[in-house]
């Protein structure tokens, strides 16, 4: 019983000595542990403040090719921290700085830029022959806005169709422009002749209508590879123009070389 408890005493006391040595040893390492991080510090520190203080240059207004060199030469790098549609200014142009040009910062800061991406280019959609509810929809699709509506009588469309656009379909335009539209009235009251549309039919549907409203048809032959004989290809006046006080009208026809 006695062998026993010495043992025991034995072997706490030597847990304690092994405790107390690896407490010496960590309490070494984390001196050791400080004093490197205290002196990784103050190289840091000092190498922080051995870099002089530059004024930062204006970057504002020039294409990233130019601002990168333009910061390289007085040792600043450059990030771009996000992009931004503007109509008035090109794509790839700087709209922004941070820090802004004249601030005095350490020599290799980075500066931040926002950069242009450009106004945003839509094509007018083609909206004759559509309902005014319709072209709406389709110029709110295409970012586009609809203007003034006006009305006129028509020979050649529906009543409350689209006969008419101020921006031509496929014209190149900036997000939010606006589109006037014209539409149709129905057909004319008595007594006012509209001019038909001939484009694309044949020479003798324009003669029979002469004909019958006693207006004089003047004929001009063209060449052409792309339409057939006697198809007319321009005429004048226009579809739907008011022809009730003319005499004559004109008609180009194609002729096979």
């Amino acid at each position: 019983m006695g062998k026993k408890v010495i043992s025991f005493l034995e072997f706490e006391l030597g847990v304690n000595l092994l405790a107390k040595k690896f407490l010496k040893v960590f309490i070494v390492l984390a001196v050791i542990g400080f004093a490197f991080y205290f002196a990784f510090n103050m190289i840091m520190i000092s190498l922080v403040h051995s870099k002089k203080e530059i004024s930062t240059p204006n970057i504002v207004e020039k294409n990233l090719y130019n601002a990168i060199e333009e910061v390289s030469k007085y040792g600043f790098g450059l990030k771009m921290d996000g992009e931004e549609t503007n109509q008035n200014v090109p794509a790839g142009t700087i709209l922004r700085q941070n820090p802004p040009a004249g601030m005095y910062v350490r020599e290799g800061k980075v500066i931040k830029v926002t950069i242009s991406r450009g106004g945003e280019i839509i094509y007018v959609p083609n909206l004759i022959g559509q309902s005014i509810r319709s072209a709406d929809i389709s110029l709110r699709t295409a970012t586009l806005v609809m203007g003034e509506v006006t009305k006129r009588y028509s020979v050649v469309a529906d009543k409350d169709t689209i006969v008419a656009q101020d921006i031509a379909a496929g014209t190149k335009v900036d997000k939010d422009s606006v589109v006037n539209l014209i539409v149709s009235d129905g057909q004319p009251p008595e007594g006012m002749i509209l001019m038909p549309d001939f484009i694309n039919k044949n020479l003798q549907e324009a003669t029979e209508w002469s004909l019958q409203m006693g207006i004089v048809l003047n004929i001009t032959k063209e060449e052409s590879s792309e339409f057939d004989s006697g198809i007319i290809i321009r005429q004048y006046p226009e579809p739907d123009r008011d022809i009730t006080d003319l005499k004559s009208v004109n008609v180009t026809v194609a002729e096979r070389s």
